[in-house]
């Protein structure tokens, strides 16, 4: 009997036995290294925090390191302005526009992030603003501020 099924294993050959034993002892193996390399690593961050050093900031700068090696630094720079960006205006909740905006950087990610942002906010109509002080209005009755609405 033949071992090849249309490119596959018999999964009952001993062959495939074995193959099945190798594949599952190899990712043992692996785990067990990466027990190993987590253990390491705790070791030293302990070590660092022991000489005064903040273990997480420094898995996070190991985690911005290899994203800078994967992406490049162009990429990272303008996911942190962009980041900034969006700190600055929840940061400022409440302040306005040009305040927050202080950076020729800022204004930059905006106008292409947010080009519909850039134009001032109209004011009111004339009509707007007629009807909003009649229905301000103390003396204007509720007939005269429908008629308005309804021109």
């Amino acid at each position: 009997m033949s071992d090849d099924l249309g490119g596959r294993r018999d999964p009952t050959s001993d062959h495939s036995k074995e193959l099945l034993l190798g594949h599952i002892r190899a990712v043992l193996d692996y785990r067990e290294q990466v027990r190993e390399i987590n253990a390491d690593k705790a070791e030293r961050k302990k070590t660092a925090k022991d000489q005064g050093f903040d273990p997480v900031k420094i898995e996070e700068v190991a985690r911005w390191v290899e994203k800078v090696n994967k992406h490049g630094r162009d990429v990272m720079d303008e996911a942190e302005a962009i980041y900034d960006l969006y700190r600055s205006v929840h940061d400022g909740q409440g302040q306005d526009f040009d305040t927050l905006m202080d950076g020729a950087r800022d204004r930059a990610l905006l106008k292409i992030f947010a080009p519909e942002d850039q134009t001032s906010p109209k004011g009111p109509t004339k009509r707007q603003k007629a009807i909003a002080d009649a229905l301000a209005g103390a003396a204007i009755g509720g007939s005269q501020a429908n008629r308005m609405i309804r021109r």
